[in-house]
């Protein structure tokens, strides 16, 4: 009887054992699909994270686009008015060089008329100085007549006739020759009087062409003035004219630049969200593959989430000196969403793990620098992860455990960053949130 059974369990025993190989390469196929699913998951929300980090970027290039678009089209208006402005001014230039040309013809005129008055006081003053001679020729005339009449005085005759023994005949001629004198004297003291009046003539005439000279000088120097005054308003008009429009032109070259940065960084934007979005749709169908391959539904642990609302550790005690949200960024000089909190803190300063979990990178990640990144699991029924940039240097390293306040680095100042700070993210189901209100 023990003989027959015995190999009835034997081949009992052999079943078993076969089914029971059969039961745990199934489960380590099963293992492995959730653990390939669990991977693929991380995947999937690391991707989305960056998906929707990207649409936001996206959305802020469309808006610089836009703001630049703008800015070319108010500067185009600019330059339109300033152009304007100086085909005004270049009009206005045109009627000043023709007001010049008039001017300058005018001035021509006056500078004739006054050569014609400083002849004509030219002539008078020599009219003068004949007048003069003249005068005193005469007034030598008179004195000679004078003393010829004095010698030879009528009443000298009249004696002479009564006490000397002349005849009529003589007396006849002497008294025509007293007449003839008198005549001579008489014409002299005319031509005397004329002779003044004719000096204050010629002087009168000499007064009239100095005062005629001068008027006429006065306004061509009048003339000569407005000509020079009208010159320079039309030059610093032009100047004026030709700066406004380097100066609109100067803004439209840099606008039209701001214009072309914002399109690339519009392409560059679309491009990495049109190669994430191919990245997500081939996680989702690996995703898909695992699923219909395993209906593993292990669950991970489920951490209760304090009654404050606040369970992460604050990693530096530094104060806060950028906030979630958007902001204008310090280096690429456009407006982005800042996905994090940034602490400020001294270069070298210790940096503590929000909360215990898995380090899952320790490396170099772009604009971060130096960057951890830390699985804490689920906390109230949600994945939370935590990451760390900018650091100096690194304490742990990937697939490393870690514990709650543990130092995992160092504040630096690695990747696109102004100064000394930690750059501090949440990730809640794959997603960034604002963290602040969770740090106790």
């Amino acid at each position: 009887m023990s003989q027959a059974i015995k190999p009835t369990s034997r081949r009992a025993r052999s079943i078993l054992a076969a089914i029971f190989a059969a039961l745990l390469s199934v489960a380590l196929v099963s293992g492995t699909t959730l653990a390939q699913a669990d991977s693929l998951n991380d995947k999937k929300n690391a991707t989305q994270t960056k998906i929707d980090n990207n649409k936001k970027a996206l959305s802020q290039a469309e808006s610089d686009l836009a703001a630049a678009q703008q800015a070319v089209t108010a500067t185009q208006k600019q330059l339109d008015a300033a152009q304007a402005d100086l085909d005004a001014k270049k009009q206005a230039s045109a009627q000043a060089k023709a007001e010049d040309q008039r001017l300058a013809a005018s001035l021509a005129d006056a500078e004739k008329e006054l050569a014609a008055r400083q002849t004509d006081l030219q002539a008078a003053q020599d009219a003068v100085v004949q007048g003069q001679q003249a005068l005193a020729d005469q007034r030598d005339t008179i004195g000679l007549v004078a003393q010829t009449t004095a010698q030879q005085s009528s009443a000298l005759v009249s004696l002479t006739i009564l006490f000397s023994g002349f005849d009529m005949a003589q007396i006849n001629n002497r008294i025509q020759w007293a007449n003839t004198a008198f005549i001579a004297s008489q014409n002299a003291m005319d031509q005397l009087v004329a002779a003044q009046q004719v000096l204050v003539d010629a002087q009168a005439q000499a007064q009239a062409a100095s005062d005629a000279a001068a008027a006429a000088a006065a306004v061509a120097q009048q003339k000569r003035d407005a000509a020079a005054q009208h010159l320079r308003v039309t030059q610093q008009a032009q100047a004026d004219a030709q700066r406004a429009q380097d100066n609109v032109n100067t803004q439209l070259a840099a606008n039209q630049q701001a214009q072309a940065d914002a399109k690339k960084a519009l392409d560059a934007a679309k491009a990495e969200e049109k190669q994430l979005q191919s990245d997500m749709d081939k996680i989702l169908a690996d995703i898909q593959a695992q699923l219909k391959a395993s209906n593993n539904n292990a669950k991970s642990p489920n951490k209760a989430a304090p009654k404050s609302g606040t369970f992460f550790y604050r990693p530096v005690p530094g104060r806060v000196t950028s906030p979630y949200g958007m902001r204008y960024h310090p280096i690429l000089h456009v407006y982005k969403m800042h996905v994090g909190v940034d602490f400020g803190a001294a270069c070298g300063t210790p940096i503590h793990a929000a909360e215990s979990g898995t380090v899952t990178q320790a490396s170099w990640y772009g604009g971060y620098g130096n960057y951890v990144t830390i699985n804490h699991g689920k906390i109230a029924g949600n994945n939370y992860s935590t990451g760390y940039g900018h650091m100096s240097k690194f304490a742990v390293h990937k697939g490393q455990k870690v514990t709650r306040g543990q130092v995992i680095g160092y504040v630096g100042t690695t990747g696109l960053s102004t100064g000394c700070h930690l750059h501090f993210n949440v990730f809640k189901n794959g997603k960034t949130i604002n963290g602040l209100p969770l740090v106790s």
